[in-house]
């Protein structure tokens, strides 16, 4: 069972991707944590908390990117496979229709992250629609950090300004369908896909 960051940034890493929440595709933190699928709300299970808790670290933790893969649910994904991340999300193919039905806040808060590489958001506001529909797109890099107060913040930044210059190169290398089949196999063949902006 799971019981600490380090635990499940080991998970990650042996399983390549794992979904925060349970979905018909890989396994997930809240089931390795709980010792099975639980039945009913997992918050209001004996471990929610700790399964909650882990969730939040992994966002802010630099080993594990965060992204929405699966069913258009959280997924934890291991570096091994960042690079097929980086080139889903940067095909012009694929994001070009991802920007139909955008809100104009959603767009205003594209055109700043891609204008400024970085941009810290209070988790909830006025922006944290536009935000998550920018997240769930896969239009940005989502993370969370902590501030020196305590508070969670939502961290967006371009993919540009996320990928190393090395994790370009070997996403370069990757056609877009290579790109689709490796997290596809990772994903277990979630019957989803990989969340509806994705393909």
């Amino acid at each position: 069972m799971i019981k600490t960051l380090r635990d499940a940034e080991e998970l990650v890493r042996t399983r390549h991707v794992i979904t925060e929440v349970p979905t018909h595709g890989p396994t997930s933190l809240v089931e390795q944590v709980m010792g099975g699928r639980p039945t009913g709300s997992w918050r209001d299970h004996a471990k929610g908390r700790l399964a909650y808790r882990l969730g939040r670290m992994l966002r802010a933790s630099k080993d594990v990117l965060a992204v929405r893969l699966v069913e258009g649910k959280v997924a934890f994904v291991d570096p091994t496979l960042w690079p097929a991340v980086y080139r889903v999300a940067m095909e012009p193919a694929r994001r070009r229709p991802s920007l139909q039905g955008l809100s104009a806040d959603a767009r205003a808060l594209l055109s700043t992250v891609e204008r400024d590489k970085r941009v810290r958001l209070d988790k909830e506001g006025p922006w944290t629609k536009a935000r998550e529909a920018l997240e769930e797109r896969l239009l940005v890099h989502f993370s969370e950090a902590q501030e020196e107060d305590g508070r969670h913040v939502a961290v967006l930044r371009s993919w540009r300004d996320w990928a190393s210059v090395t994790l370009k190169a070997d996403a370069a290398r990757l056609s877009y369908e290579d790109a689709q089949a490796r997290l596809r196999a990772a994903c277990d063949g979630a019957p989803s896909g990989l969340g509806p902006w994705v393909f």
